[in-house]
């Protein structure tokens, strides 16, 4: 993989996310090597001149979640419909 990746550079921070090989297939764009615990997505850059058949691609981290776990141990919707 070290041989054949490139470096991820989160296009917000510049700050380093990792290496991995990105293969564009069937218009999707396959990742691997990322770390499962630094999850990426993929972002438009701005560009100087707005052209819509070719944009270029970056990576930034995915931010953590922004709203409160709502999950409860036994608590089920259909518990409280049935009874």
């Amino acid at each position: 993989m070290r041989a054949l990746g490139s470096t991820l550079v989160d296009a917000e921070t510049g700050r380093v996310i990792g290496r991995a090989l990105l293969i564009p297939w069937r218009g999707r764009i396959l990742v691997f090597g990322v770390s499962p615990s630094q999850p990426v997505r993929p972002i438009f850059l701005p560009q100087q001149r707005l052209t819509y058949w070719k944009q270029e691609l970056g990576f930034t981290a995915h931010p953590p979640p922004d709203f409160p776990s709502e999950h409860h141990g036994d608590d089920h919707p259909q518990s409280s419909a049935a009874g």
